[in-house]
Formats: structure tokens, C-alpha cells, sequence
């Protein structure tokens, strides 16, 4: 006799319930369609079962929609598992149930389907996809309200296809309470990329990238073997991105002729079944899988926990998105899991640093900024790697110091020639080492340099007569000089500010500031 399953109950942490909240009073503004934007281990799906539940105790009718038929199975279990009974919307699945008030559907099978009925709720994983056919389907059933889950809303139109978005817990608070494990990043040695052919979406070609990258593999095999041994005493669960399906199969070659099984799958794989396989055995704690490469897969909606280690091989000029949702697979907690280490081959890490630590601190203010961030071309940047951290050892430096606390390695003076050989880099996430005050300023408030940033917005837009424009290169002018050497991440230069939020202390600095400037000599009129 079978043992009935006990549904697991929902229960939700505080930050959770403030973000469903949040939803809830869009609605109560007449928004009907509402984007959720949070990290990896916020929970996205456990706040849209927990409404799902509420939804379905009220009589409503709801579509859950994830962004690929092999997510399917993986949803459906999860509602099980929550004492949600639902149907599949896919052909010849056993678990097709059309009377159920809640169905589950991916966007490739709402694309081949017409439905007269239509949900009363529309929930959107990974809504930054943005399928036509889901779209579409939003803009029919115009009396639905819709929900989009995601972790990186930069998608182009996000802003003109979504009313309204809901800021989850950001990752530091994830990272503070111990919901998210910390990353060690080192920026190791990365393929010349200089005038390789673009694709045209502003990338790299694929084959391009990956036979750039071909040139520093052996380079890829040693610095993991190394980089392992020295931190975890020897190989761990790892996955590597790759730019190309040849760069991958010789990847997994010189690793297998250095004693490591490492297996690709990739966007080319004819067996759903043999892929499958991979992953499965990759998921044991035992796993005879050393470590998966993966070509344009396992970038979102891939979470195995005890993935120690993450290869970036990949190189994006503007994709902020891929890269956000490659660091996301090494941060999920697993037991005793202390911290991630995520060896940089393509230069991302450095490309996106300034964005990566506003990320991770202020999460996402706006959809119109936030679609900013993966239309702007980075590169690499020499100087941050030269600014921030150790020049023989690696390890990262307190601001201003001259002397390693580890090595002792002196930061060559100014105009010194340093010749550096294939280093490793320690690259610390943060606001705080990102975006330095100017030497000799003092204010609780220069370690929150968004607020300053609304601050210095604020000050323009009410002192100004030259209108908004003339604020805002004002604003950006008083900013910069309070941080010299720093930049906006991409999108802020346009932010709405809120005049509400600006602090004594914050309007007195900028203040300050203006003071300065108009005490220094005017410069002299050109002859």
C-alpha cells in the first residue's frame, strides 16, 4: 500500500513576503503587468506558488510559463511537491489535465497553440526572454494580471512590455544572511581579442571567440588544477563556459590527457536523452563527472549546489545578462560550501566590474536603466586591475595602500614601467572598493554612492535654470569629482531621482562640493 505525499508547505522568509507585498500593491495601482526582479536563491518560484495558492483558493484560473519544454517535468514535480494540482499544456504529456485551474506551458508550445479560454493570471519565468508568443498572449487576455519572474532584467522593450517592477532582496542581502555563498574571483589569462569579427547582435562570433580562446586552454587546464589544489586541496565540481562547441570538445581533450573527465553539452546535442545523462550524473554528490562545459546552455534555470568552481571562457562585449547568469551557477549554498572560485579566461569579470558591484548592492532601480546594460560595449580595463589589486600575488589591496598585506609587493610610483606576467587577480564584488572617494573627503554617507548620486540630482534639478540636461551634466560633474576614477554603471546617467530620500548629510556634501568648485580660479579666457 502506497504512502500518500504529505504537500510540502510554503513558508515564506520575511524578504520574500515584502517583494509578494510589494506585487500585491501594483495591483492595488491598477499595474497589470508586474515584473519580480531578484538573485539566484531569492525564491522567485516559491513567491509565485505561495500566489499561485491564493489565487487558486479565490477561483482564479493561472498559467505558469517557463521559457523551455525541459523545464517542464522540473516545474511540475516542484508544484507537487507544494500540493499545487495542475495540468501540462504540451502534447502527448501524461500529465495534460485542461479542467485544472492551473496549467503549466512553455513558450515554444504557446507559439504553436490558439486558445479561446483564456487564465485569469499569467506568471512568466525567466520573463526577460521576451518570446513574441507570450507577449502576444499578454496583450489578448488584456484582463489577466501577469507576473514576470527574473534575475536579469536587461532585455531591450523590457520598460515598453512591463508596468511595473518589484526589487527583490539584492545579493549582498542574500550574501549577508548566508543565502548565497561569496565568490572568489581570480582574473587569469584571456585570449587577444582585438579586431575579431562581430557578430550582429555586437558580440563575438562564436568560432571566432572560440579559436582565440584555443590559444590559452592549456593555460585554462593548468590554472584549475592549480587554483583548485591551492583552495579546496584538490579538483572540485566545476563548470566551464565556452564560446564554441570546438573550443569545448578540445577543452574536454586536454583535460582528459591531464587525468580529468570533463563532458561538453552544448545547443548541438542530437539526444535530449544523452544530455539528460550528463546532468544527472554531474547532480550526484559522487559524480564521475569532473566538470561540465557547456556551449550556450546551463547559463539560467541550471542550479546543481555543490558546483565549486566556474571557468569563464566566453567573452562578452556587452551581454551583462550572460554574465550575471553564469556567476549565479557557483553561488547557490550547498554544506560546506564556503565560497565559490570562479577563474576569468574572458575578461568579464573586469569588463562588467563597476556594473556587477551596483548590481549587487542596489539591485534594479528601473527597467528603462536597467535595459541600458546590455546595449553598451566594455572592454577589459588595464586600470582596474592595475588600481585595485596585487600585482605578484593576486590578493586584493586595501584603497590607497602601497604595500601587499600578503607579499609585500610594492604598487610601482606613478610613471613607473611594470612589466606583470600572466598574474592572477583577487576581484572583489563591491561598491565600497569600486567607487573611492577622493582622498581627504570624510561622510558616512561616500560608501553609498547611489544616494550621493540622487543627492548630487536633487541639488542640479532645483538650482538649475538651464534645464534638465544642463542638471544632469552638472550633477554627473559634482559627482565625478567626488569620485575621481569612477564611472556610472550604464543607465544611472538617466535615472529618475527622488527628492525624498535625500539625507542632511548627503545634500551638505554635494553642497560642499559646489563650494569648492566655485573657489577654484576661473580658468582664463581663450586669447
Amino acid at each position: 500500500m502506497s504512502v500518500p505525499v504529505v504537500p510540502s508547505q510554503i513558508v515564506l522568509r520575511d524578504y520574500q513576503l515584502d517583494a509578494e507585498e510589494k506585487l500585491r500593491d501594483g495591483m492595488r495601482q491598477a499595474m497589470r503587468r508586474l515584473i519580480l526582479v531578484a538573485p539566484t536563491a531569492f525564491g522567485k518560484t516559491e513567491v509565485a506558488a505561495h500566489i499561485i495558492q491564493q489565487a487558486v483558493e479565490k477561483g482564479s484560473t493561472v498559467w505558469f510559463i517557463v521559457d523551455r519544454v525541459s523545464l517542464i517535468d522540473q516545474t511540475s514535480e516542484r508544484f507537487h511537491r507544494y500540493g499545487i494540482d495542475h495540468g501540462i499544456i504540451q502534447a502527448d504529456h501524461a500529465g495534460t489535465a485542461p479542467e485544472k485551474q492551473v496549467q503549466v506551458a512553455s513558450a515554444q508550445t504557446i507559439a504553436r497553440r490558439h486558445f479561446s479560454s483564456l487564465p485569469d493570471l499569467i506568471i512568466v519565468d525567466e520573463a526577460h526572454c521576451q518570446y513574441k508568443a507570450v507577449l502576444d498572449l499578454i496583450a489578448r487576455a488584456e484582463n489577466a494580471k501577469v507576473i514576470g519572474l527574473t534575475a536579469t532584467p536587461f532585455t531591450a522593450g523590457m520598460a515598453e512590455n512591463w508596468d511595473f517592477v518589484v526589487n527583490g532582496a539584492t545579493v549582498n542581502t542574500l550574501l549577508a544572511m548566508g543565502f548565497l555563498t561569496p565568490l572568489r574571483i581570480k582574473a587569469c589569462v584571456t585570449p587577444d581579442m582585438k579586431g575579431a569579427k562581430k557578430s550582429f547582435t555586437g558580440e563575438y562570433e562564436d568560432e571566432e571567440a572560440g579559436q582565440r580562446g584555443i590559444t590559452i586552454i592549456g593555460d585554462v587546464v593548468q590554472t584549475w588544477v592549480a587554483q583548485t589544489t591551492a583552495h579546496f586541496g584538490g579538483p572540485v565540481k566545476t563548470i566551464v563556459f565556452s564560446p564554441s562547441v570546438r573550443h569545448g570538445e578540445e577543452l574536454c581533450r586536454q583535460f582528459a590527457e591531464a587525468g580529468f573527465n570533463f563532458q561538453q553539452i552544448s545547443y548541438l546535442d542530437k539526444s535530449d536523452e544523452d544530455r539528460k545523462a550528463k546532468i544527472d550524473e554531474f547532480r550526484k554528490p559522487d559524480s564521475a563527472i569532473d566538470g561540465l562545459v557547456s556551449c550556450a546552455v546551463l547559463t539560467k534555470g541550471f542550479d546543481v549546489p555543490d558546483v565549486m568552481c566556474g571557468i569563464s571562457c566566453r567573452p562578452y562585449r556587452k551581454s551583462f545578462s550572460s554574465h550575471i547568469q553564469e556567476l549565479g551557477r557557483v553561488m547557490r549554498i550547498a554544506p560546506g560550501k564556503q565560497f565559490g572560485l570562479w577563474l576569468d579566461h574572458s575578461g568579464n569579470s573586469i569588463a562588467f566590474a563597476d556594473d556587477t558591484a551596483w548590481l549587487y548592492e542596489y539591485g534594479v532601480a528601473s527597467l528603462s536603466e536597467a535595459q541600458k546594460k546590455d546595449a553598451e560595449v566594455r572592454e577589459p580595463s588595464e586600470q582596474i586591475k592595475a588600481e585595485r589589486f596585487c600585482g605578484d600575488c593576486g590578493m586584493q589591496m586595501e584603497p590607497g595602500a602601497s604595500t601587499c598585506a600578503s607579499c609585500g609587493w610594492e604598487r610601482p610610483k606613478r610613471g613607473e614601467i611594470q612589466t606583470v606576467e600572466g598574474e592572477l587577480i583577487d576581484l572583489e564584488i563591491s561598491t565600497k572598493k569600486a567607487f573611492q572617494p577622493r582622498k581627504g573627503l570624510r561622510a558616512a554617507c561616500l560608501e553609498n554612492p547611489m544616494a550621493v548620486w540622487n543627492a548630487a540630482l536633487a541639488y542640479c534639478f532645483s538650482n538649475t535654470r538651464r534645464g534638465p540636461d544642463a542638471a544632469r551634466k552638472w550633477a554627473y560633474g559634482i559627482w565625478a569629482g567626488i569620485y575621481p576614477g569612477s564611472r556610472l554603471p550604464y543607465g544611472l546617467y538617466d535615472a529618475r531621482y527622488d527628492p525624498t530620500a535625500v539625507k542632511s548629510d548627503e545634500w551638505g556634501l554635494v553642497e560642499r562640493e559646489v563650494a569648492r568648485f566655485r573657489k577654484q580660479p576661473k580658468r582664463r579666457a581663450a586669447a
